[in-house]
């Protein structure tokens, strides 16, 4: 902490300069030596890259299974350091997740590797979903903090979207290519299962905050997908949704809810579960309506995601997240600017239309400014 700080503070009187000094010397006592941290990151990293411009420069002339014997071998050297390390308990939580990462990361570019040697073919979600059965056990019973989870999530996520790209191929195995709102409908829904799975083992583990992550990943997902989908609904028309498919995700975030509402009794879960629940009526109600033209799409689109987005800041009040609630006033502040410049199209060519566009956006965010300031909930645990 800065002496500036500290003297500000003192003269504004919100400490004594007792406080002050004993602020001063604790800080002084735990300071860390960051440049020379610093120095040493520096040297690794060119160490580091020093051997990858060395394995770069001769990858040809290795022969491709003495390249997978080596690949193989850091794999399982990691490992065995791994699990001679983790039974005894002296590892720290980031450097006992950085290995567990650096495995994962090994073995996911095993793969890239392997095709790479052999020159094989097969679509990206074969290998990613060959990586995610692997590679699961090890994240999800081990992990600890943010960078398993975020892996573990993107591997997920990279998955369904792989398989979005190429759909059809399973389906098309089973003669069920005439149903595309039945593989639409499942392949969005493990983030579902993910966060109402989550939320029941968070209280049952021994690692609540490793699964809390992965609940907060998996809503966050579903929340970013969901606005897209009501953006693109407004703004493409060739993106209605199909009824079959959105009745299907509907019925798994209902699932998700009831098992976060069962499992987290909480002010923090209910208020997750009630958002659950508002997201599953809105895609239904937005799947069913018929499409609209011209200001009429516009219309509804941000009517649903003001809705959606006004009832996360809703929630953010009911449970304390601070942070959300801003995030949600602000969304809807921000698609109502645009609803402006949407609606004043004909308009913009002319200055008239751009001062009055530009006043609106100032209006509003200076009521978001005001919105904020007064009915955001005190900084706390966003559980």
């Amino acid at each position: 902490m800065s002496e500036r700080k500290l003297r500000a503070w003192q003269a504004a009187g919100l400490i004594d300069p007792a406080t002050a000094s004993r602020i001063s010397a604790w800080e002084a006592a735990h300071s860390r030596p960051i440049g020379v941290w610093a120095i040493v990151g520096l040297g690794a990293l060119t160490i580091g890259l020093g051997l990858v411009s060395l394995i770069a420069a001769n990858w040809e002339a290795i022969p491709g299974t003495t390249r997978l014997a080596i690949h193989m071998l850091l794999m399982i050297a990691l490992a065995a350091w791994t699990g001679w390390s983790l039974p005894k308990g002296r590892m720290h939580d980031q450097v006992h997740d950085a290995l567990l990462f650096v495995g994962a990361v090994l073995g996911l570019t095993f793969f890239g590797h392997l095709g790479q040697v052999y020159q094989t073919s097969s679509p990206l979600w074969q290998p990613l979903l060959a990586w995610l059965l692997l590679f699961s056990p090890l994240l999800l019973l081990f992990g600890r903090g943010w960078p398993v989870a975020g892996l573990w999530m993107a591997g997920l996520l990279g998955t369904m979207w792989a398989h979005a790209e190429d759909h059809g191929h399973i389906w098309s195995l089973f003669g069920r290519t005439e149903r595309p709102w039945l593989y639409w409908g499942l392949i969005a829904c493990p983030p579902m299962l993910v966060a109402g799975a989550a939320a029941l083992l968070r209280s049952r583990s021994d690692r609540p905050a490793f699964w809390r992550l992965l609940e907060q990943m998996a809503v966050a997902t579903i929340f970013i997908g969901l606005s897209l989908v009501i953006l693109l609904h407004g703004w493409d028309g060739d993106g209605s949704l199909r009824p079959g498919s959105a009745l299907i995700h509907s019925i798994a975030l209902i699932a998700a809810a009831s098992a976060i509402a069962y499992a987290r009794r909480t002010a923090s879960g209910r208020a997750t579960a009630a958002l659950l629940l508002v997201a599953a009526a809105l895609h239904l109600i937005q799947a069913l309506l018929p499409n609209g033209h011209g200001a009429a799409r516009a219309w509804i689109s941000s009517l649903l995601f003001c809705l959606l987005w006004g009832a996360v800041a809703a929630a953010a009040i009911h449970a304390g997240w601070r942070r959300l609630f801003q995030l949600g006033v602000a969304m809807v502040a921000l698609r109502i600017i645009i609803l402006s410049f949407e609606l004043n199209d004909d308009l913009l060519g002319s200055g008239v239309g751009l001062i009055l566009s530009g006043l609106f956006a100032m209006l509003v965010a200076w009521a978001t400014i005001r919105l904020s300031r007064r009915y955001a909930p005190a900084r706390g645990d966003a559980a």
